[in-house]
């Protein structure tokens, strides 16, 4: 799979530019034993922070960038990586991770900084449901979970499981 995973990574492909998609963005620590890419986090010892761009409709990954240090922010992961790429996207849903980024819609908070939960909270808390699901499944291959993956090895892992996953997908 080693070899694999730089032509899978190139299948993904650039973002389509339908606008009016309703894409989620979300992030995800995949552990790595690189001292060198990977930081300590709070789930695992060594890890990476790998944003995750899915379509909601089709659980369709759109885009996968460059894995960050597993302690940084997801906030600041997104705004070097994804806003960057994604300038003419109309904003993204995200979850609490996001909260204060004018590029990503996130739940609703009133005026003591609580969330709103209301009917739209709802709705909310389901669209975001679906990158988790997303995520979930990226995770089940053996290739992210095993921690050997090395310097840009780690962002062609996670784009080709991506790719497999749209394929996976498109087969009926």
């Amino acid at each position: 799979m080693t070899r694999l995973a730089e032509p899978l990574a190139e299948l993904l492909g650039p973002p389509p530019t339908d606008r009016r998609e309703l894409w989620i963005v979300d992030a995800t620590l995949i552990p790595v034993h690189d001292q060198q890419r990977a930081a300590k986090s709070k789930n695992y010892r060594h890890s990476v922070n790998a944003q995750i761009l899915c379509r909601a409709r089709h659980r369709r990954v759109v885009a996968v960038k460059d894995a960050w240090p597993g302690n940084r922010n997801d906030n600041v992961v997104f705004r070097e990586t994804l806003q960057k790429t994604l300038p003419d996207h109309p904003r993204p849903s995200g979850d609490g991770g996001y909260r204060g980024r004018d590029r990503i819609r996130t739940p609703r908070r009133g005026l003591d900084g609580r969330l709103i939960k209301d009917r739209t909270y709802r709705r909310f808390r389901k669209r975001c449901a679906v990158a988790e699901h997303t995520i979930a499944r990226l995770k089940d291959h053996q290739i992210l979970r095993q921690r050997r993956r090395r310097g840009e090895a780690v962002n062609h892992a996670v784009a080709g499981v991506a790719a497999l996953h749209n394929l996976k997908i498109d087969i009926p």
